[in-house]
């Protein structure tokens, strides 16, 4: 069996779980918000909390992952997430609060770890692949939140179903241990990179490579389009299309669902017969079409309609991440993929703060969902064009006043 198989489903779960504990917000916002007194557009501010909690603790991945290893950071990761939930079922404005920081600390190093361990046991040529499969645990966590979630809402209350949640994320913290003896070692035993702080080493590793600033870029505006799909699409169907909860969370597990397949699929094409940096800028133009699409839908619409247009926007908005770290493995220096990862999260997360914290204010401004998602397109678009804008050329050196300048031997 291939080495980095067993890490690679341990890596997916991970993410699916976390995943699942911050989808899960957006789907029993509409049942929640009258109990925490506020507008269900508003919980997008939830995401931008937990977005800005990240941010610092992406930068900070590199050092816990030489300091406990790759796979007890997740764990670490897993029982933050958990505990997150636990906060947000206890129904007061300010454990929502807690939570929603406590999940911004999972998020932070959760991928860098993933990337700095798969990175390791994976053969280069197979990284697209491995690492668009690994993200598909995003995927499975919002295609559980869409579909389960509901049900578990209708069944017990929201808050027992945050319970159930953040139970079935702490038992997963308990059975990676195994795997933990088995790779951390490695981790721990790599040298640890001298100087500067954690958090300005990352950002600065990212700032001196063009091509990873360009990326910064884009990611940034694709993560915020992201967000906006998942945080506020089922509060949108709901209110906007008048669609009932378990319906209104189809969609959302439709568009995770296309997520999933665009992941896997996007991995493959880039392994076999396109540059990721392509298919990355054919995404964002894709996703700036279907978040066009979906703000001019309305009520009449056929839901088989809608929930076409769902499926594209997941394809595109939920499939470009497993190129998109990929993409910064192979950029980054060797032994220090997990640093990389973690400064160009910082930067993603930037936009998953800022994305929907605006969509929130429009929706509470009263220009409506539609507003928010023209906005977020035309961001995506900026992402898309960051991509295909040809880099500046060097600077060529100046060889006559080189050579006098060069004392002869």
């Amino acid at each position: 069996m291939n080495v980095w198989l067993l890490p690679l489903i341990a890596m997916a779960a991970v993410q699916a779980f976390v995943g699942l504990c911050l989808f899960a917000i957006p789907v029993i916002a509409p049942q929640a918000a009258p109990d925490l007194g506020v507008d269900p557009g508003l919980l997008g501010l939830y995401t931008a909390v937990v977005f800005t909690a990240a941010i610092p603790a992406s930068l900070g991945a590199g050092g816990l992952i030489a300091r406990w290893g790759a796979i007890r950071t997740c764990q670490a990761c897993l029982l933050a997430a958990a505990g997150a939930a636990l906060l947000s079922a206890s129904a007061l404005p300010i454990a929502f609060l807690l939570g929603a920081l406590a999940l911004g600390f999972a998020f932070g190093p959760e991928t860098p770890a993933s990337t700095q361990l798969l990175s390791r046991l994976t053969p280069p040529e197979k990284r697209p692949l491995v690492f668009s499969l690994r993200q598909t645990g995003n995927q499975f966590g919002g295609m559980a939140a869409g579909f389960a979630v509901p049900l578990l809402v209708l069944s017990v209350g929201w808050q027992a179903s945050l319970l159930v949640v953040a139970g079935a994320t702490a038992v997963l913290a308990l059975v990676l241990e195994p795997l933990a003896r088995r790779h951390d070692g490695d981790d721990r035993a790599a040298p640890r990179p001298a100087g500067r702080g954690t958090l300005k080493r990352a950002l600065d590793l990212v700032a001196g490579e063009p091509a990873l600033r360009r990326l910064a870029m884009a990611v940034c505006a694709f993560s915020a389009m992201q967000l906006c799909l998942n945080g506020f699409l089922v509060s949108f169907a709901v209110t906007g299309l008048g669609w009932s909860l378990p319906l209104a969370g189809t969609a959302l597990a439709v568009a995770q669902g296309a997520g999933l397949i665009g992941r896997v699929g996007w991995g493959l094409v880039a392994t076999r017969w396109a540059p990721p940096r392509v298919i990355l800028a054919g995404l964002g133009i894709a996703m700036s079409i279907a978040a066009a699409l979906v703000a001019i839908a309305s009520p009449g619409w056929p839901a088989p309609a809608f929930l076409a247009v769902c499926a594209a926007f997941g394809l595109s908005a939920s499939g470009w991440n497993g190129l998109f770290v990929s993409e910064v493995a192979r950029l980054a220096p060797t032994g220090r993929a997990g640093e990389a990862t973690g400064g160009m999260l910082a930067i993603a997360y930037a936009g998953l703060v800022i994305g929907p914290a605006l969509f929130s204010l429009l929706v509470a401004g009263g220009f409506g969902y539609s507003a928010g998602y023209l906005a977020a397109a035309a961001v995506a678009l900026a992402g898309a064009a960051a991509l295909v804008v040809p880099l500046p050329p060097a600077p060529t050196p100046d060889l006559s006043t080189a050579a006098k300048d060069t004392p002869c031997a």
